[in-house]
């Protein structure tokens, strides 16, 4: 039903989103090829490499709008409006780059052009077409009234969500025999279950969502026996949904419907697809890194001495331990004993990051003023230099280039039992939570993002961190 549209609407503003980015082409040309010579260029050019690079550039843009979650966000919103503006800034200057590597010559002021363009297209395209998508679901032929069934927190959450989304159901009201009289959101309580059968005379399309999750299964099933009777269709808020905040999972096993819990998304094909991956940009990344680590590696021998590298026991996948790989920036002989108590007060007293190390917003696990960091490793934590080792991580397999951030054995001892859903995948040297808040988010809100990331996980969303990550990295931020 609502996933159903909401994959067809996503298809839909994927077509919109290129055509959008073809009528700014077009007006590019027109505005700075007044003489057809881009144009000639182009037809003089071999069809089947014209053809090929278009399919790759519409994949690169498709590729960094999902990145950037932009089919999701269908509502016209200020945080779609910079969506797009990040989305094809992103996208325009992996294309200049592209065309650099394959030595095609493009005219600058055009690019620029295109960009500009690109992102008022897409922002009026969108704004069309969500509109049109608006006044289709109005129809009276297509609009279909939809009475929730309850009158609580759950009820109003599933008005709320149904009015975020582009569907066609138009809610009419409520029924609760408790509620009588009252209203939420400008939709009234219209009487007792009981009226059903007299609502769905006046709207012979009527449909009931059932938002009981913690009355009891005789008064629910009560409640389906009312919407057969009346002969209109039907759909509940299973009791369940308060033992998963996180989200269900819905399937079938042949014509038996389950639900459970929702669960890392990293598993089978998915877990190949990004293994292969993690193996492929680490090799590369590895490559040029190397230097790099050598460097670092000569400067630490230099003003501190051996070891050059710091080995330490994390907390991988499904509660595996491993030993993980940095560039030390501690001297030799220091205690972990303030690093225990900092995670400690930070798991515990649900403030951010910043505010568990110190007044003055220090990052997460680089506390500030660390008397115990030498003076190569505070350069190296300033740029991440001494994450670098753990691309090793990476191909060994114990890491994953994105992922939660890997535990530490005396933080796991703090863990409430829902905290430990951070462990279902592989740790990652970057991740969601620290391109989304970094130090200025809680312990509980870190688990949250990190639980996000394992539930929701695609390949666009890797490439979508990798790319968030960069800049944080030449701002000198670390991670």
């Amino acid at each position: 039903m609502f996933a159903g549209e909401c994959r067809k609407q996503k298809v839909l503003f994927a077509i919109a989103d290129l055509a959008a980015l073809a009528l700014a082409f077009a007006i590019a040309l027109f505005l700075h090829d007044p003489d057809g010579a881009i144009l000639a260029h182009l037809q003089s050019a071999d069809p089947k490499t014209l053809v090929e690079g278009s399919i790759i550039a519409a994949l690169l843009w498709v590729l960094v709008f999902r990145a950037f979650d932009l089919f999701s966000m269908r509502n016209g919103s200020r945080k779609e409006v910079i969506a797009i503006v990040k989305a094809c800034s992103v996208a325009a200057g992996l294309m200049l780059l592209g065309s650099y590597a394959v030595h095609i010559r493009v005219s600058r002021v055009a690019v620029v052009s295109f960009y500009a363009l690109s992102i008022i297209t897409e922002l009026g395209i969108r704004g069309a077409l969500r509109h049109l998508v608006q006044q289709f679901y109005s129809s009276p032929r297509i609009s279909i009234p939809l009475v929730i069934i309850g009158f609580n927190p759950t009820a109003h959450l599933l008005c709320d969500s149904i009015r975020e989304e582009l569907t066609q159901y138009e809610i009419i009201g409520f029924l609760d025999a408790d509620a009588e009289g009252r209203e939420y959101s400008g939709y009234p309580v219209l009487g007792c279950p009981e009226q059903l059968s007299h609502i769905h005379r006046v709207h012979p399309c009527l449909e009931a969502a059932i938002a009981t999750p913690d009355a009891p299964l005789a008064e629910q099933a009560r409640m389906v026996e009312l919407c057969e009777e009346s002969r209109l269709r039907w759909w509940v808020v299973p009791w369940v949904y308060r033992s998963a905040p996180t989200g269900l999972r819905v399937d079938t096993v042949g014509l038996i419907p389950i639900v459970g819990r929702r669960g890392s998304n990293v598993e089978g094909l998915n877990y190949l697809v990004k293994r292969s991956f993690d193996v492929v940009c680490a090799s590369i990344i590895l490559i040029f890194a190397m230097p790099i680590i050598a460097l670092a590696a000569l400067a630490i021998l230099i003003d501190d001495g051996r070891p050059i590298f710091f080995r330490q026991q994390r907390i991988g996948a499904q509660g595996r331990r491993f030993e993980m790989l940095k560039l030390r920036t501690m001297k030799t002989a220091a205690a972990d004993s303030v690093h225990r108590e900092y995670v400690e007060r930070w798991i515990s007293n649900g403030h951010s990051a910043a505010a568990a190390a110190s007044d003055n917003g220090s990052k997460v696990f680089k506390l500030a003023n660390d008397s115990r960091v030498t003076r190569v490793g505070r350069i190296l934590r300033k740029f991440s230099l001494d994450e670098l080792p753990q691309i090793i991580n990476v191909v060994r397999g114990d890491m994953s280039l994105i992922g939660p951030r890997p535990a530490l054995p005396y933080e796991v001892e703090h863990y409430q039992d829902w905290h430990r859903r951070r462990l279902e995948g592989l740790p990652g040297i970057t991740g969601l939570w620290q391109v989304s808040g970094r130090n200025q988010i809680s312990f509980d809100e870190m688990v949250k993002l990190d639980v996000q990331y394992l539930e929701d996980w695609s390949l666009t969303t890797d490439i979508g961190i990798l790319f968030r990550t960069i800049p944080v990295l030449l701002r000198g931020e670390g991670l």
